[in-house]
C-alpha cells in the first residue's frame, strides 16, 4: 500500500516559508497585500548560555513543526531598535509567545518595556527543568524544548478567535 501524507500536511517549501515579515513590511509601507490570518509571534532570547542558544534553535525547530501559518519568528532586537515592521508584526499577531532561556527573562522584559504583552512566556530552566551552563554548543533537549514551544503556540493560536 503506498504511503500517503496526512490531509493537513504541508509541503516542505510551505512549512519553511517565513511569509509574515515580508507581508508586514509591505503592510507597514502601505503596499497592497492579500490579507491573511496572522500567526502567533514567537520572540526568543539568544543568550550566551546553553539555554539561551537552545531557545533560539528550538524556536526555529518549533516554527518548522507548527508551520509558519501558526508561528512567525520575529527578531527581539528589532523592537528596541525601533523597526516598525517588526513592532507592527507583533501588535497584529494572533498572540505572542516569549521564549526565555533562564529566569533573567530578557525576552519577556524587552517585550513588556515596549508595551507588548506575551500571552505565554516559556522559561526553559524553570518550565523544562534544564540546567543553565555556558556550553554554547550543547544541543541536547532541543526536541523537548521545541515540542513545548509548539504546545504554547497552539494554545495561544487556538485561544484567539480568527480575524
Amino acid at each position: 500500500m503506498p504511503e500517503t501524507e496526512p490531509v493537513n500536511a504541508q509541503s516542505k517549501e510551505q512549512l519553511k516559508e517565513n511569509w509574515y515579515l515580508p507581508y508586514m513590511n509591505k503592510k507597514t509601507q502601505g503596499e497592497a497585500v492579500e490579507e491573511k490570518p496572522s500567526p502567533v509571534a514567537v520572540f526568543y532570547c539568544a543568550g550566551a548560555s546553553n539555554v539561551g542558544q537552545a531557545s533560539m534553535l528550538a524556536s526555529v525547530q518549533a516554527a518548522n513543526k507548527a508551520g509558519y501559518d501558526k508561528a512567525a519568528l520575529l527578531c527581539l532586537a528589532s523592537i528596541p531598535a525601533g523597526l516598525k515592521n517588526i513592532y507592527n508584526g507583533a501588535k497584529n499577531a494572533r498572540g505572542i509567545v516569549a521564549v526565555d532561556g533562564c529566569p533573567m527573562q530578557c525576552s519577556m522584559k524587552t517585550l513588556r518595556k515596549y508595551e507588548l504583552e506575551p500571552d505565554k512566556n516559556i522559561i526553559i530552566t524553570k518550565d523544562l527543568s534544564i540546567k543553565k551552563d555556558f556550553d554554547l554548543n550543547a544541543a541536547q533537549d532541543l526536541n523537548k524544548i521545541s515540542d513545548h514551544i509548539v504546545q504554547a503556540v497552539n494554545k495561544v493560536y487556538n485561544s484567539v478567535p480568527a480575524e
